[in-house]
């Protein structure tokens, strides 16, 4: 077996590798985007009632004062909440990132050294066949100028 094909295996199992990577940041990347729309989505759900926080709703006595603080702040708590989700969603997207980048760097790496092995072993084979030609070639020109020097 020539020594590209043993590598062969090799740089097939890290570029496969590289692929099941890349498919887990797209996860990873997906979950900050939909993370990151529900953020907005609260923000703007927050920023709403803030504007205008008795709309409708006549006049605010103590209980309805009481009762909206107390929405204000479960709000104020789930966006916080959100936004730790969040953070934590994109440091598993960058940690997956950065797996991907080393794997796919591997594997590219990988890749050219067998591209490379080929390239010699096909160098390797050219010059075998030009010598076995040369050779050939030699046998048959010394086997005419024996046959002349019968003559």
């Amino acid at each position: 077996m020539s020594k590209s094909k043993r590598f062969e295996p090799i740089q097939d199992l890290a570029a496969s590798s590289a692929n099941e990577l890349s498919r887990a940041m797209a996860e990873a990347a997906g979950r900050v985007a939909e993370l990151e729309r529900q953020l907005a989505q609260l923000q703007s759900y927050r920023d709403e009632y803030t504007r205008d926080p008795a709309a409708g709703a006549g006049p605010m006595d103590a209980v309805k004062l009481q009762n909206y603080r107390s929405f204000m702040d479960r709000l104020g708590e789930a966006l916080r909440l959100h936004t730790k989700k969040l953070e934590t969603a994109r440091a598993e997207y960058e940690s997956r990132r950065s797996l991907w980048s080393q794997k796919r760097v591997e594997a590219e790496s990988l890749g050219r050294v067998v591209e490379r092995i080929r390239q010699e072993e096909q160098r390797a084979a050219e010059r075998r066949e030009q010598r076995e030609g040369d050779d050939a070639a030699m046998r048959i020109s010394l086997a005419a100028n024996g046959d002349a020097q019968e003559r």
